[in-house]
């Protein structure tokens, strides 16, 4: 079971990680729900069924985390640093990117929450459409549904500058 665990460390911890620095905006925050995502996950080995793959598993308790800290925490500081470095970017360069970056991440974060989680599972943990499925107990057409409608309501606010509303479907 030790084994199992490090290797679902090893495998999905980044992916966790993102996921959760997406929805806090916040290091030390995304670093808690990921160790406390792989506590659960530790407790609860027992019950994971060996036959299925553990990504949906692991994703749906770190999701239900992060869901409870939005939930408690309704100001989301977004903090774009982290993903906009790169090598050696001019300071215009590192502007630009980070304000193109805090532009999509505010519209994403004013879509429905059923928008724009299948969004940041899709874009951000970079599942599959069966993990997605899975982890949020949706039906494949409903995620894909969810998943067209978001990327279009997200093309709207971006390209008509509307203020940063979304229209809730």
């Amino acid at each position: 079971m030790q084994e199992l665990l490090r290797e679902m460390v090893e495998t999905y911890g980044n992916r966790i990680y993102r996921l959760a620095l997406r929805y806090t905006g916040n290091r030390p925050q995304a670093e808690d729900i990921t160790q406390e995502t792989f506590l659960k996950v530790y407790q609860n080995l027992d019950r994971y069924d060996q036959n299925r793959p553990p990504g949906p598993w692991i994703f749906k308790i770190a999701t239900n985390l992060c869901r409870n800290w939005l939930r408690d925490n309704r100001e989301i500081a977004l903090n774009f640093d982290e993903e906009t470095r790169s090598a050696n970017p001019g300071p215009e360069e590192l502007y630009l990117a980070q304000e193109e970056k805090a532009e999509l991440l505010q519209a994403i974060y004013r879509l429905p929450e059923k928008y724009r989680e299948v969004i940041m599972l899709k874009h951000v943990s970079e599942l599959s459409y069966n993990e997605i499925a899975e982890t949020l107990n949706l039906d494949l057409s409903l995620v894909k549904n969810r998943l067209y409608r978001g990327r279009l309501m997200l093309r709207d606010s971006l390209t008509k500058g509307n203020g940063g509303s979304v229209k809730n479907e």
